[in-house]
């Protein structure tokens, strides 16, 4: 069963509107595989939820599994065995606390991926001067939007700015939006206008719905009588996935959407069959058919394939996700380079100091990374990736196909859209 990112925008843009997520298996214990490296053992921890009410994300843990495996049959950072420690946040204010302390109270030498909406976990890690690197970027504190111990690789925040470009690479060409009546939307859809504006296809008509709404039927209406083929969709759950099937009895049959990578449940989009066709999203990642493509892609499913073989059945190609697994397993892939460059002896706080002058870091799927240039849009400094691709979905193969070579930077469409 293939499982996806449980990705909650909201925390981060529109307070308690939230995706669908998965719960999953995992261990809170320390592992990594056999090791080469002589010096003493260092840690690396991933915060995200296991089991219980709420999202689960093993593919995510098997990731950082999977690339500690293959860091440590290269000799370790910096010749210091890895161990990966999974601490189960338990979609929970306290335990996430709890984790954050634990990376402390462990001298994890840094936090590689956290996905927590609890908030609470970058004022603890800011203290004990321990960076965190790929986190989801999704607390309600939004903390790991500003924080400078925070060095985010997913902009999936900046998906509606990006969605009216690939809907006009998709054919549409009159596109709407459709959103929730909440002021707190506001943020998500004035990114989907500014980058209707920079398409050179202003969004109309706008569509707001309440948070409520489970028959979405008069929205698609709307839509067809104002002769849209498309629409950016700033909404989520059940909401989203009736539009994207189109009501049901055929309506809308046509409209092209837009959501986010990672945010829509595969299992739910087979059920909706070739209805869903006609999905696009705005992803950060190549997808895994690319392998041929990129090198880096082929060895994070090599290094999967080996954690796999090793016993990880949460490794297994099924539930892995080009979204969450390549996020994960990037985030070692930094916490590796930039440790093998640190001067002087391998801590944290050295890391830190590295990871802040780090310019020019190639890791083969994303644009050259520079920390040392903070975002310019307000709100998000931390998010040091703001490049993204498209994939559509395709009923045939029961998955995702890149939507084509393009990619597009957010912050270049929301600066074209505002003038």
């Amino acid at each position: 069963m293939r499982r996806r990112l449980g990705l909650r925008l909201g925390a981060a843009c529109i307070g308690a509107v939230t995706a669908l997520a998965a719960c999953g298996g995992g261990s809170d214990e320390p592992s990594g595989g056999s090791a080469t490296g002589s010096g003493d053992p260092t840690k690396l921890m991933i915060i995200a939820a296991e089991g219980g009410v709420g999202v689960g994300h093993p593919e995510m843990v098997a990731a950082v599994r999977a690339a500690a495996r293959a860091v440590n049959e290269r000799g370790g950072i910096k010749g210091h065995p890895v161990e990966i420690v999974h601490c189960n946040e338990r979609n929970d204010p306290t335990a996430a606390k709890e984790c954050a302390q634990r990376a402390v109270d462990e001298n994890v030498l840094a936090v590689v991926s956290a996905v927590s909406t609890s908030g609470g976990i970058m004022p603890i890690l800011e203290q004990a001067g321990i960076p965190a690197i790929g986190s989801a970027g999704i607390a309600v504190d939004q903390s790991e939007l500003s924080s400078d111990v925070s060095f985010m690789i997913s902009p999936l925040t900046f998906y509606p700015t990006v969605c009216p470009s690939l809907l006009r690479k998709a054919g549409a060409s009159k596109i709407g939006l459709v959103g929730y009546d909440l002021a707190a939307s506001d943020r998500l859809i004035t990114m989907a206008q500014a980058g209707g504006r920079a398409a050179g296809t202003p969004l109309s008509p706008e569509l707001r719905v309440p948070i409520t709404s489970s028959d979405l039927t008069p929205t698609i209406a709307q839509l067809t009588r104002a002769n849209a083929d498309g629409a950016v969709l700033v909404v989520f759950d059940q909401a989203a996935y009736a539009v994207i099937g189109g009501g049901g009895a055929g309506g809308g049959a046509g409209l092209r959407t837009c959501h986010a990578a990672g945010t829509l449940s595969e299992e739910y989009l087979d059920r909706l069959g070739p209805a869903a066709d006609n999905l696009v999203v705005a992803s950060v990642f190549p997808e895994f058919s690319q392998r041929g493509e990129f090198p880096e892609l082929a060895r994070m499913l090599s290094e999967l394939d080996a954690e796999e073989a090793a016993g990880n059945t949460d490794a297994r190609a099924e539930i892995r996700s080009s979204t969450s697994s390549t996020a994960a397993w990037l985030s070692v892939q930094i916490a590796e380079k930039v440790g093998n460059a640190v001067p002087g002896e391998l801590t944290s706080r050295a890391l830190l100091d590295q990871l802040r002058g780090t310019s020019g870091l190639d890791l083969g799927l994303i644009p050259p990374l520079d920390f040392t240039k903070p975002s310019t849009f307000p709100g998000v400094s931390r998010v040091f990736n703001t490049t993204m691709r498209g994939a559509r979905w395709d009923s045939a193969t029961h998955g995702w196909l890149p939507l084509g070579p393009e990619t597009y930077e957010a912050l270049s469409l929301l600066t074209r859209g505002a003038s």
